[in-house]
């Protein structure tokens, strides 16, 4: 690890775990069942990974023709259903292979940890909860889609999940799995990013030209 980098944002879907695919597959559900289409993947990579329930649904439905009781019930809807399918998937139903290690190596260094997500927090809570996160980060200073910021890949989140632990950008470092994250950590100012690669695309993230570094896992990091 670079000798500068004294802080650590992680972003948590297809960073922390592995869980796109059934993301995936509900948004794909979803452009069906409300946007009576068929969603790509390309088109899942590009315009869900990342991006709040609200963008999203405001992508698939246009801007404006949801009202805010309607985007808060979809988005319940939606992820109790990413949920139920991701604990029944107990093989994979896991934090990605090395990071625990990798964890408890950074809390024993003394390194700051934050997470910057666009998912809400029902959804943070559950992590916490299921993944013991707790034993590492504070979810009172996690960065996450609460409505109040715009998604990635504006710098938003990232600046808000850096000023909470007091980080200085250029001593960050940020580890995200999608290329609007990636682009979001950039505008923030992070010293160093990492692409993480084992739930997305190795060749997506290095056509951003942003990543200082791409893994498929924590094992060898």
């Amino acid at each position: 690890m670079n000798n500068k980098i004294k802080n650590i944002i992680f972003d948590m879907n297809g960073t922390m775990i592995f869980d796109g695919k059934y993301h995936e597959i509900a948004w794909k559900d979803y452009a069906e069942k409300l946007a009576g289409r068929q969603m790509s993947t390309e088109e899942f990579q590009h315009h869900v990974l990342g991006h709040t329930n609200k963008d999203i649904l405001e992508y698939l439905m246009g801007k404006g023709t949801l009202t805010e009781e309607r985007i808060l019930e979809l988005t319940e809807e939606k992820e109790a259903m990413y949920r139920e399918m991701y604990m029944e998937d107990t093989a994979n139903f896991k934090l990605v292979d090395g990071l625990v290690a990798h964890l408890d190596k950074l809390k024993e260094q003394g390194i700051n940890m934050n997470i910057a997500t666009g998912s809400n927090m029902t959804n943070l809570a559950f992590y916490f909860k299921k993944f013991g996160l707790g034993r590492w980060f504070d979810i009172t200073l996690c960065a996450y889609d609460d409505g109040t910021m715009n998604a990635k890949p504006a710098p938003d989140m990232y600046i808000r999940a850096m000023e909470r632990i007091g980080a200085v950008p250029e001593e960050t470092m940020v580890i995200e799995d999608g290329p609007s994250g990636i682009r979001a950590a950039a505008a923030a100012g992070a010293g160093y990013i990492v692409g993480i690669y084992g739930d997305s695309s190795r060749e997506l993230l290095k056509e951003t030209g942003l990543c200082d570094e791409l893994i498929p896992d924590y094992r060898n990091m």
